[in-house]
C-alpha cells in the first residue's frame, strides 16, 4: 500500500487540490431526513468548494441548489432553518421560490430592463435520501447515491455503543 507524504496531512496546497479534485465532485452526507420535514425547511452545507442548500418545496419535494444568488454570488441560506415561501437574497433582495425559480428582482424595470429571467434561477444540484441520511452532489444530473455508497457495510452505519 502506498504511503502518503507528510504534505498530504499538513499542506494547504494539498488540501486545496483535494477540495477541487475530490470533495467538490462527489456525493457528501449532509444531514438527516428528519432535519427537513416541512415546506420551507432548509439545510445549508459546504460540499467541497460548493455551498449547497437542500430545501423542501411546497409540494414536499426535496431539492438542492447551489446556495448562491445568481446576481452577485451572495450566500442565500445559512445552517438549518425555515424560510417562508421564498428564498430572499440578503444583498439585493432577489427572490426565488422554493423550487429555485427567480420570481422577483426589485426595481427590475429601471435597473434590469430587458433582462431575461429564464437563465437566472438557482443553479440546481442533486439531493438523495439513503438510510435516513441526506446526500448532496454539486451536479444536478449526478448518478444516484446508491451507486456510490451501497458498498458501505451496513454495520458501519450503526452506533457501536
Amino acid at each position: 500500500m502506498p504511503v502518503l507524504p507528510v504534505a498530504a496531512y499538513a499542506s494547504q496546497a494539498w488540501y486545496d487540490l483535494e477540495q477541487a479534485r475530490i470533495f467538490s465532485r462527489t456525493w457528501a452526507c449532509s444531514g438527516f431526513v428528519e432535519e427537513i420535514t416541512e415546506p420551507g425547511h432548509y439545510l445549508a452545507v459546504q460540499d467541497g468548494l460548493n455551498s449547497i442548500s437542500i430545501v423542501m418545496g411546497e409540494d414536499r419535494k426535496l431539492r438542492a441548489f447551489h446556495n448562491i444568488c445568481r446576481h452577485r454570488g451572495t450566500q442565500l441560506l445559512r445552517a438549518v432553518g425555515k424560510t417562508r415561501k421564498m428564498i430572499v437574497c440578503p444583498y439585493h433582495d432577489w427572490t426565488c421560490d422554493l423550487e429555485g425559480k427567480l420570481r422577483v428582482i426589485p426595481d427590475r424595470r429601471r435597473a434590469f430592463a430587458g433582462v431575461d429571467l429564464d437563465g437566472l434561477d438557482l443553479k440546481p444540484a442533486a439531493v438523495a435520501r439513503w438510510r435516513g441520511m441526506l446526500w448532496v452532489h454539486p451536479s444536478a444530473d449526478a448518478v444516484p447515491t446508491e451507486v456510490d455508497i451501497k458498498q458501505i457495510p451496513p454495520d458501519c452505519l450503526h452506533d457501536p455503543s
